[in-house]
């Protein structure tokens, strides 16, 4: 029985000394999420997890401070929002005009999958069109008599004078 009680508390404590480092490699995941989430204000193109900058400095501290008092994501994303306005967000929220950016893309595979479809069918119509008609002689006219006289005529004095 105390063998047994021994072995719960040393796995109790195991439990608890695992649960702090692992509390705070989320919280580096967390702050590395938001860091990747947020853009340098003064470095175009570049998020705080990339911007060498002392702004981009300063804004992963506050972020893993208030990560340390138990802010959310959200809610630290919104006070730099607040801050510095939309254009800190790396991916700006789907409403108003950045709903463009959001569905441009959907859009735009959308109308090739169509024009694709449309070029497809076009093709494959131009593939089940028959043959055209085989060329039929037509009945000999007045003319065609005299063109095919004068033809045997000029084979004739042609072949007389052979191939010198």
């Amino acid at each position: 029985m105390i063998a047994g009680l021994l072995a719960i508390i040393a796995l109790s404590v195991s439990f608890i000394g695992c649960a702090g480092p692992e509390r705070a490699q989320s919280l580096d995941e967390k702050a590395q999420d938001i860091y990747e989430s947020l853009m340098c204000p003064l470095c175009p193109g570049q998020t705080i997890a990339q911007s060498q900058s002392e702004l981009s400095a300063q804004m992963r501290a506050i972020v893993r401070e208030r990560l340390e008092q138990g802010e959310t994501k959200e809610q630290i994303l919104r006070f730099f929002v607040e801050r510095y306005g939309e254009q800190v967000l790396a991916a700006p929220p789907p409403k108003g005009f950045n709903l463009i950016a959001w569905l441009g893309p959907f859009i735009g595979l959308a109308a090739g999958i169509v024009v694709i479809w449309f070029l497809v069918r076009k093709w494959a119509r131009r593939g089940k069109k028959s043959p055209p008609a085989p060329v039929t002689p037509t009945p000999h006219g007045p003319h065609d008599e005299r063109y095919r006289r004068q033809l045997e005529e000029d084979l004739k004095e042609f072949g007389d004078r052979g191939f010198r």
